[in-house]
């Protein structure tokens, strides 16, 4: 395989990796630019698609036009710097899709918007599954509240994590949040307490639960309440517990109704009453939850089960599984391993727990299923059987065998990259130099710092002597790293060969680079692009002369300071590689009392300290009144950061004139 079809690979890979497009609206000249992947979010063709930005009325969401419109007055006041928003706009076929769209401006010299230049992406299936748990959410809230019984969920340290309004008012708490963090020691007796907390650890050890037993609460003001509680060990999905879930029923009532002798007929009528409605609304939830549960009897055959349970052996009813065995439906190789598996928890009285299960059935078909399986034991605690909660999950199993796959591949495929990255970042390297010509014979003093963020950096300089009198300089900044960014680095090294007639005309120069990088980008079907400054300095003519492709503006000292360098109009035009056909000029200065020029890219001055804030041009400035050093330029930059380490490539070139 040729390095040219290589490349083409890790290409392909690169942009398949990003789902961004990239939009440029130029203000001055009214002209919007999408990319390709823009347009095909927006389902309109290039020479059809509207200007979005400008017709908020009828491609912006009503309910998102208010928005839209406060952060674009922020933008243009200059109030903010960025525009950020992710709102629904209306695509060619007039249907409503989410975006996540990002901008900064392009300011002229007096601070007008003159462009806004950003990125947008299609977020409709992230805000659809948004919704959709925020329904499932509301419908599990909506069933807990509507429980006419007290649910909680409990920590490793006996607090309350979650619990429902029933309980909170139980408990004489304003609201559920009050009780979170709290304990049974904040609304019982000390004893009590200390009962409950010690019967929750044995739970966790165990992992045993308890089912509808019976308990005597005494309350801080010395009250006396009974309950019929169960307890379960709370166990996460990777088998760790992680506390205890409980549900309790207020039982007070019966209890006292016993000692009333006198009333017993009518209170045990109303009990019994209560007791069957209760026993429907718990057969009402045991059938309706996700989940198969089934009750077996000493000779593991099924005495209750679920609707769910029903479901998946085909069958109408729960009663027609009763009286039935495993063997009436699976296969001889699973039926005789959960025969022997029930018969051992029924002999140990231990419990299996979130057990990983193949199901072999009759017709030959697998699946999955994580099942739990306890001993059941009569009101009078004698062993009649197991019982046992289990879901499919072969949904899962496969999925994770998949992945299994999925992952041994993309190991191999990654060290195969990284190979490639490595020899790729090498040859790069090897073409930035290391050590800087004399120029103009030793008149203009070269120096640099070239320190890249990633393997492959966006960020490169170049230098070409122009005879005794004169030297040319250029600084670029491709957007973004990697692969991509690397691609156009040596893209725009091919074409500074092809530009050599142009080096002594800086506006010609970046002309020619722009028209070749956007014949090259169109023809790879890539949307990039790179910022750049070119500089001539003329010592015969006494002049330098420099042009700008939406980069900043150069720091130069005289015998008045340093200042940044304010460009002409005209003479800073955007980015290379945005939009074809463009003309850049040149701002022109004497030499006469220039003292030094320096180059460099966003990489330096936007680097930030802990709280946030930039390092900035005017520190840069600080430096150099003090110091002619590019070297000391840097290390200033890299103190003022978080730690000590650049976020983006840093390229800085200066020319000091002797």
């Amino acid at each position: 395989m040729s390095a040219e079809s290589d490349a083409n690979d890790r290409l392909e890979l690169a942009l398949k990796a990003s789902n961004e497009g990239v939009w440029d609206w130029d203000l001055v000249g009214d002209e919007i630019f999408y990319s390709n992947r823009v347009l095909r979010f927006l389902g309109f063709g290039r020479f059809d698609a509207p200007n979005i930005f400008a017709q908020v009325g009828e491609y912006i969401y009503p309910g998102d036009q208010d928005e839209w419109l406060r952060q674009m007055e922020d933008v243009f006041s200059g109030k903010e710097n960025i525009f950020a928003i992710e709102p629904q706009i209306r695509s060619a076929g007039g249907v409503w899709k989410w975006f996540r769209i990002r901008a900064v401006p392009r300011r002229n010299a007096e601070g007008d918007v003159i462009r806004l230049v950003g990125s947008m992406i299609d977020i409709s299936k992230r805000k659809s599954v948004e919704r959709e748990l925020d329904e499932e959410r509301g419908r599990i809230d909506l069933l807990l509240e509507s429980v006419p019984v007290n649910v909680y969920l409990k920590d490793r340290e006996s607090r309350f994590i979650r619990a429902n309004k029933a309980t909170a008012e139980r408990m004489g708490a304003e609201s559920v949040k009050e009780m979170m963090g709290k304990t049974d020691h904040d609304f019982f007796g000390s004893e009590h307490a200390d009962e409950s907390r010690e019967h929750e650890v044995r739970i966790m050890e165990t992992r045993i639960g308890q089912v509808d037993q019976m308990e005597h609460e005494i309350w801080e003001d010395g009250h006396e309440t009974w309950v019929m509680v169960t307890k379960m060990p709370w166990i996460g999905i990777g088998g760790v517990v992680k506390g205890t879930f409980g549900v309790t029923n207020d039982v007070t009532e019966l209890v006292e109704t016993q000692s009333r002798i006198s009333e017993v007929a009518g209170q045990l009528e109303m009990a019994n009453q209560a007791i069957e409605e209760e026993q429907h609304r718990i057969r009402l939830v045991i059938d309706n939850i996700p989940m198969f549960v089934y009750f077996k009897d000493l000779e593991s055959r099924f005495v209750l089960v679920n609707q769910g349970m029903a479901d998946l052996v085909g069958l109408e009813t729960p009663e027609e599984l009763v009286g039935k065995h495993d063997r009436d439906f699976f296969s001889s190789d699973l039926y005789l391993v959960a025969e022997k598996q029930e018969k051992e928890i029924m002999e140990s009285q231990k419990p299996e727990v979130s057990k990983l299960e193949k199901i072999a059935w009759k017709d030959g078909h697998v699946t999955w299923s994580l099942s739990s399986k306890f001993p059941w034991y009569d009101q009078k605690g004698e062993l009649v059987g197991t019982f046992g909660v289990s879901g499919d999950v072969t949904t899962l199993v496969e999925t994770r065998d998949e992945l299994a796959q999925i992952s041994n591949f993309l190991s191999k495929k990654n060290e195969s990259m990284e190979e490639e990255l490595k020899l790729a970042r090498e040859v790069q390297q090897a073409s930035i130099p290391k050590k800087l010509p004399m120029v103009a014979g030793g008149r203009v003093q070269l120096s640099h710092r070239y320190e890249p963020a990633s393997d492959l950096a966006g960020d490169f300089f170049e230098v070409v002597p122009l005879g005794e009198n004169g030297v040319a300089f250029l600084v670029c900044d491709v957007m973004g790293h990697g692969v991509r960014a690397a691609l156009i680095v040596s893209m725009l090294r091919g074409l500074l060969e092809k530009g050599q007639e142009q080096r002594n005309d800086p506006g010609a120069f970046l002309e020619g680079l722009n028209e070749g990088l956007c014949h090259l980008l169109e023809c790879t079907g890539l949307t990039i692009f790179s910022t750049a400054i070119y500089g001539v300095i003329d010592l015969s003519g006494g002049t330098a002369k420099i042009a700008c492709a939406g980069h900043p503006a150069p720091l130069v000292k005289t015998d008045t300071g340093v200042t940044q360098l304010k460009l002409n109009v005209g003479s800073k035009g955007p980015a290379l590689g945005l939009v074809p056909g463009v003309s850049y000029a040149s701002t022109s200065l004497p030499i006469g009392n220039l003292m030094g020029i320096w180059c460099f890219t966003d990489g330096i001055y936007e680097v930030q300290d802990v709280s946030g804030e930039e390092y900035g041009i005017d520190r840069m400035i600080e430096v150099l009144e003090g110091e002619f050093s590019v070297g000391s330029l840097v290390e200033s930059a890299r103190e003022f950061s978080v730690d000590g380490e650049f976020d983006d490539d840093v390229c800085v070139l200066g020319l000091e004139l002797g």
